[in-house]
């Protein structure tokens, strides 16, 4: 008798990934930043200096893909890019002082939108609700790179 949950959570789901797109639905800033350039420069806050096949396999993307990302970021001065010290083939690529700050004025942003969409939830709620949510995520996760190692 799970299927009646499922079809719930999975329209909750569709639904929340269609009004989750801030750029357009919540803040409708134009200073905020697209989601995968959002994703990729938090990624390297976090990590530091990463060759692209580290970060494509971290996003379990292919490499063309991280690498139109990346050109994009280094277009705006968000990230440098540069050949690894040991072997010219492999490239580089870590945050900038201005992509850091760029993720961080979206990230306030992005925080401040969730502080007012969800003000009126309890501690216990926020709590639980971002454990599942981190928890559904894992889960995602887990499923594709067993998919991808298939």
């Amino acid at each position: 008798m799970r299927k009646p949950y499922y079809e719930q959570i999975e329209h909750e789901v569709v639904m929340l990934l269609r009004r989750a797109d801030f750029k357009r639905t919540l803040d409708g800033s134009a200073r905020t930043m697209d989601r995968s350039a959002y994703l990729l420069l938090k990624w390297l806050d976090r990590e530091g200096p990463s060759a692209v096949g580290v970060i494509s396999e971290a996003f379990q993307l292919d490499n063309s893909t991280i690498s139109r990302q990346i050109a994009a970021l280094d277009t705006k001065g968000w990230i440098h890019r540069y050949s690894h010290p040991e072997d010219a083939r492999i490239s580089m690529v870590e945050i900038t002082k201005s992509g850091r700050e760029a993720i961080q004025a979206a990230k306030a942003l992005r925080l401040e939108a969730y502080a007012e969409l969800l003000n009126d939830w309890t501690e216990d709620e926020l709590d639980i609700f971002s454990k599942l949510l981190s928890r559904l995520n894992r889960s995602i996760e887990q499923r594709k790179r067993l998919q991808s190692n298939s």
